[in-house]
């Protein structure tokens, strides 16, 4: 069986990240450790880059991917870390750019995944209000169970 974890790089990702790796400890699932980076020329909170990256540059873009492997890998390490590598999973790591509801769906589609582990809201309140939550998208057409993240108040 086989667990995609949906990290993005706010504090409740990060969480998504501890939490979804514990579910397929317990479960005995391998997990993919998934980001997708959003492809739009805008600023970019949480890359530690300050440029515009505009979708024909594929430079631009390759920085972008190069940006969020690392970061994936430093919370990939954080998590490790503190819950251990069992020898009875798998770990695998992906990292895609464009729309992170849409490539989360066909991603799960194409490798068969039995369960997406997605945090319930990332940075961008107005890109929520705008184009619509990934938790939502994600929800609504994944070829699989979802389960939504929110952390304890």
């Amino acid at each position: 069986m086989k667990v995609l974890i949906a990290v993005d790089f706010s504090p409740i990702g990060r969480e998504v990240a501890h939490a979804g790796y514990q579910i397929a400890q317990r479960m005995g699932m391998n997990p993919t450790f998934f980001h997708c980076a959003p492809m739009t020329s805008r600023f970019f909170e949480g890359y530690d880059i300050k440029a515009f990256v505009s979708p024909t540059s594929r430079i631009e873009t390759d920085n972008l991917k190069q940006v969020a492997t690392q970061k994936l890998n430093k919370v990939m390490e954080d998590v490790l870390s503190e819950h251990g590598v069992s020898e009875k999973i798998k770990i695998d790591e992906y990292v895609a750019i464009g729309d992170a509801g849409e490539v989360i769906v066909e991603y799960a589609k194409e490798n068969d995944f039995d369960l997406i582990v997605i945090g319930y809201k990332s940075y961008s309140t107005i890109e929520r209000l705008l184009v619509g939550s990934t938790a939502t998208k994600v929800s609504r057409y994944a070829p699989c169970s979802v389960l939504i993240y929110r952390p304890q108040d």
